[in-house]
């Protein structure tokens, strides 16, 4: 029953038998997750803040990278208080994470993508999935093209951009008699335009993109970590 692409025909030859190989997921890689502490994720999601979700998030990950036997580490930029704990392994590190995670709020400070990245570089050239967390805005283009341009040189990139839930429903609201109405929706379909396009640039320059609403952030990182670990990419 196994796929003709994992025989090995070498020692299939020698010892004349079907001989197939068995592939495991590689182990001891590293996932750096970058998250962003300034104040484009302090707006309300529901009862939470996006900062909160982001979080979240980040540590869902790092509990599956950390019970997939790799190793997990973040970092906060642009906060207060930049933060940087570095990877740890075994599945006790997630308590590692937690008691230097969760004290931490968003700040009121831009967020400084470029500057982040000479700040990870500089603490960790190990090639790792870096995972930044953050919520791009159309004026991130060039910060951000010169981050992924430093990063792409030791690490593989993966970009999580949080989309807000009220954008969500309005890009699927459909156009009425209202004008106003119908004016937002079309405001709104320019900003989604833009945020695609921002997104190809992205793509183009290396990096993986994935956008989605706060909730379903953890889920979405945990599901690409785990494909691109099955895939060998990591």
């Amino acid at each position: 029953g196994d796929s003709l692409r994992q025989i090995d025909w070498k020692a299939t030859a020698r010892r004349r038998s079907l001989i197939s190989r068995e592939y495991q997921d590689e182990q001891n890689q590293q996932v750096l997750i970058m998250l962003d502490g300034g104040r484009r994720l302090g707006m309300p999601v529901g009862s939470l803040t996006g900062f909160d979700h982001a979080l979240n998030a980040a540590l869902l990950l790092a509990w599956s990278a950390l019970k997939q036997k790799d190793k997990a580490g973040a970092m906060l930029f642009s906060g207060d208080q930049p933060r940087w704990l570095p990877p740890v392994q075994g599945q006790q590190g997630i308590n590692h994470l937690l008691n230097g995670l969760y004290d931490l709020h968003p700040s009121q400070h831009a967020s400084d993508f470029s500057l982040a990245a000479r700040q990870l570089v500089r603490r960790s050239r190990r090639r790792a999935l870096v995972v930044l967390v953050t919520r791009l805005q159309q004026e991130d283009l060039d910060d951000l093209m010169s981050a992924v341009s430093l990063l792409r040189r030791h690490h593989l990139v993966l970009i999580a951009d949080m989309l807000l839930p009220e954008q969500e429903q309005l890009s699927r609201q459909p156009v009425g008699n209202d004008f106003d109405q119908a004016l937002q929706v079309c405001a709104d379909a320019q900003e989604q335009q833009a945020r695609h396009d921002l997104h190809t640039r992205l793509r183009h320059a290396g990096a993986l993109v994935t956008a989605t609403t706060p909730q379903h952030m953890p889920a979405q990182l945990n599901n690409l970590y785990l494909m691109l670990k099955r895939s060998g990419r990591l």
